[in-house]
């Protein structure tokens, strides 16, 4: 201190906390993010109610406020676990398996999937 003055405990508790929360947010905005799963879509994998945690750094995070994303370490590969915004409605977001990439052609013949032919 300049004038030598201790600082107060207080003061200590709050810069503690503010700088908990500055860390926090950049974490959760550009490293890794919590989720819960809401539907039974995944259910062999991963069940109602279940949380994970996403990296953020795989594919890029997304720059709040802005369309602007980050560029990733690696692009979706085949059976990733990828999280997005619903295109419909961006307040909604989705957990689902990567079955595919571009360049792959995914059919469906008699309820069942088939990626460049392979069932």
């Amino acid at each position: 201190m300049a004038n030598g003055a201790p600082r107060s405990t207080t003061r200590d508790y709050l810069e503690a906390i503010a700088w908990a929360v500055v860390i926090t947010l950049l974490l959760r905005t550009f490293v890794i993010q919590a989720f819960r799963i809401p539907s039974e879509s995944m259910c062999d994998t991963l069940l109602v109610g279940d949380f994970l945690f996403v990296s953020k750094l795989d594919y890029g995070a997304k720059v709040p406020f802005t369309h602007v994303r980050l560029p990733g370490l690696h692009g979706p590969r085949h059976g990733d676990v990828i999280v997005f915004q619903w295109p419909e409605d961006p307040s909604k977001d989705f957990i689902k398996r990567c079955i595919a990439t571009g360049g792959q052609t995914v059919e469906l013949k008699h309820k069942q999937v088939f990626v460049d032919g392979v069932r």
